[in-house]
C-alpha cells in the first residue's frame, strides 16, 4: 500500500524544503509572499533560528526559519499547526526580536534593517474577511500613511487559499493544504520550485526516519491537546504541567530536536535542556 504523503506542517518536512539546501525554493516562496526589490533574492541566507538573550534572565525564542536577504533585511517563517492564544503577541514580540538583534549598545541605528515576520497558520485566525493574506505594518490611523522602513508581519491562512483564483501565493498554500500525492502532484505542475519542494516531500515520506519524527511529533500535539482540555475542564493547572513535562520526556526519549519540543510544550530551551539532562537516552 503506497505511504500517505508527509505534509509540510511536520518540522522535519518543513525545515528540509525550505532549508539551506534549497535556497532556490525558498526564494521562490518569499517572493510569491513579499514586495521586494528583485535583487533582494538574488543572494539569501538561512541563518541560527535562535534569537538572542538581551539579559541574563531573558528569553530565548526560536523560530522555524529565519534568513537574511541580499541587503540585510531579516525575515523568521513560522509554522502554526494548532490554535494558540497567544500567537498575536508571540508575532510581535519575535518580531520586535529580530530588530533588536541587529544591533548592540551604541550602535548606529542606521544599521538596522528591515524586520519581516511571516506566519503560515492552518488554523483560520482572522474571522472578519475572506482573505488569506494580510500584510500588517504601523500606520498613521488618521491619514494612513505608511511609519518608513516599517517593520512587518505577514498572515498567511492556508484554509482560505482552497478556493481562490490562482497566484504563486495560492499555489504555495495549496502546497501547504495537500494531503494525497495526487493533491501535490497538481500543485507541483504549477511551478518549477513548488515540483521541487514536492520532490523533497517524497523522499521524506519514504524515509523511516522522517517518519518515525513526524508521527510522534503528531502524537505529541494530540497528547497535548487532550491534556490541555482535561486542565482546563477540571482546574488542574499542577496536573496539567505536569502532563506537558511527560509529553516533553517522551518527545526526547524519541529523539525529537530540542527546538521541536519547545514549541510542542511551550517550555524555555533551557527549562527543555534540563529535561533532557534529567534521564538517559
Amino acid at each position: 500500500m503506497e505511504l500517505k504523503p508527509l505534509s509540510p506542517r511536520y518540522d522535519v518536512v518543513f525545515k528540509k524544503v525550505f532549508g539551506e539546501k534549497n535556497i532556490a525554493v525558498l526564494a521562490d516562496f518569499l517572493k510569491a509572499v513579499l514586495d521586494l526589490p528583485a535583487d533582494e533574492y538574488q543572494e539569501i541566507r538561512v541563518i541560527d533560528p535562535h534569537l538572542l538573550r538581551r539579559h541574563k534572565n531573558g528569553k530565548l525564542g526560536i523560530l522555524d526559519l529565519r534568513i537574511v536577504t541580499k541587503n540585510g533585511n531579516s525575515v523568521a517563517v513560522e509554522l502554526q499547526v494548532a490554535p494558540q492564544p497567544s500567537i498575536w503577541k508571540r508575532m510581535e514580540y519575535y518580531n520586535a526580536r529580530l530588530l533588536t538583534d541587529q544591533a548592540d549598545s551604541g550602535d548606529d541605528y542606521a544599521k538596522i534593517n528591515r524586520a519581516i515576520s511571516i506566519l503560515i497558520s492552518y488554523p483560520i485566525l482572522i474571522k472578519e474577511n475572506k482573505e488569506f493574506h494580510h500584510n500588517f505594518v504601523k500606520h498613521d490611523k488618521k491619514t494612513n500613511v505608511t511609519y518608513p522602513d516599517s517593520s512587518e508581519i505577514h498572515v498567511l491562512e492556508v484554509q482560505k487559499a482552497k478556493d481562490a483564483e490562482d497566484s504563486p501565493l495560492v499555489n504555495w498554500l495549496r502546497f501547504f493544504a495537500a494531503e494525497t500525492a495526487e493533491e501535490y502532484a497538481m500543485v507541483a505542475q504549477t511551478r518549477p520550485a513548488i515540483a521541487e519542494a514536492w520532490g523533497v516531500v517524497q523522499y521524506l515520506s519514504g524515509d523511516e526516519e522522517a517518519r518515525r519524527l513526524a508521527e510522534y511529533e503528531e502524537m505529541a500535539r494530540r497528547d497535548e491537546a487532550d491534556r490541555q482540555k482535561g486542565a482546563y475542564k477540571q482546574g488542574l493547572q499542577e496536573g496539567r504541567q505536569e502532563g506537558i513535562i511527560e509529553v516533553a520526556r517522551n518527545a526526547l526519549r524519541e529523539n525529537l530536536p530540542v527546538e521541536t519540543v519547545v514549541k510542542l510544550t511551550g517550555f524555555s530551551l533551557d527549562e527543555v535542556k534540563r529535561l533532557a539532562a534529567g534521564f538517559p537516552r
